[in-house]
């Protein structure tokens, strides 16, 4: 068990490594909001509420930020071209120790004028320089779409697959569904049981995820699939980046779609940011996006494989009242 010194130690030289990396690219750090109107769309996440009350007794529906994605995309919009920024985010519903820490530190960095295939580039070099400074080695990096990954251990071609055989795929391999399972519901089953186990050792970027996965991310030429990749390191999931989306009315049917699955779910409804959609149209093509867990990377090149090991205050023992 490491000493809080030594975390403390370990966390102010990852960060500033991970300062000198995107400064020596000339990339800006800002500081984006915390407590916010629109703290997140996502269906599988659950935002902290609260409330803003003004002197007078107004009161404002928000919540903590899940990701800083929406702050920093309108910071596109109005004109700014490398950004980045090293920030606190929140997510409630999660597991208290493992991978997981409801407030987690999250690096997320954007550039007008490049797309997801630099941005993995990207990834791995900072992943790489990281690992180099603290000692660390790594194993040597893969990339494979998420369809071939589908059809190697789960015998799907995603290129045809319906509700129905993501369904019938899950019950061949013995898979729990249930029947109010979305089809993003049902591939995500699947993934989690046949292909994410397959990354317990190497580094692997997996990318081209279905459409119903894109989140905010551009879809490829043929409209299957989200310019959308997330990075694994000995099973670790450490990162979920994009080739962005600009097209505000996709975006606006995405969010709604969202809010639906949210309703179904019988989660709170956040309103749109309609700010965000006005200055989407702004953001140069291509422009690549990318979050990273620094509390997971801290964990990879360290060697650690619990969170609580990097974290000075883990939500482990802070509602525990142990130190």
């Amino acid at each position: 068990m490491p000493s809080k010194e030594q975390i403390a130690l370990e966390r102010q030289k990852l960060n500033q490594i991970i300062r000198r990396f995107f400064s020596d690219r000339g990339f800006v750090e800002v500081e984006t909001p915390i407590v916010v109107q629109s703290p997140g769309m996502e269906p599988n996440l659950c935002p902290f509420e609260t409330f803003v009350i003004e002197p007078n007794g107004t009161q404002y529906k928000a919540g903590l930020i899940t990701s800083p994605e929406y702050s920093m995309k309108k910071l596109l919009g109005l004109g700014m071209q490398k950004i980045f920024t090293l920030t606190k985010v929140f997510r409630n519903e999660e597991e208290l120790g493992g991978s997981h820490n409801p407030e987690f530190t999250m690096l997320e960095w954007y550039f007008q004028g490049a797309d997801y295939q630099m941005c993995m580039d990207e990834t791995q070099a900072l992943v790489e320089v990281c690992a180099q400074e603290f000692g660390a080695s790594l194993p040597i990096f893969d990339r494979k779409r998420v369809r071939d990954l589908f059809l190697e251990y789960t015998d799907v071609d995603l290129n045809k697959a319906n509700s129905q055989m993501l369904r019938d795929a899950c019950q061949r391999l013995s898979i729990h569904v249930v029947s109010t399972d979305t089809e993003s519901d049902l591939f995500y089953r699947l993934f989690l049981a046949r292909v994410e186990p397959q990354f317990s050792s190497g580094s692997i970027f997996v990318y081209d995820y279905p459409s119903y996965q894109a989140a905010l991310s551009k879809l490829t030429a043929d409209g299957v699939y989200g310019q959308r990749f997330e990075l694994y390191v000995n099973g670790l999931e450490l990162c979920n980046g994009f080739t962005e989306l600009t097209d505000a009315k996709e975006q606006k049917k995405r969010f709604e779609e969202e809010a639906q699955e949210r309703i179904q779910s019988q989660k709170t409804i956040f309103p749109i940011d309609e700010t965000l959609l006005r200055l989407l149209p702004s953001v140069q093509q291509p422009s690549y996006g990318n979050a990273l867990g620094v509390d997971r990377l801290h964990m990879v090149i360290t060697g650690r494989a619990s969170i609580k090991d990097v974290l000075l205050f883990p939500a482990s023992t802070l509602f525990t009242n142990k130190i």
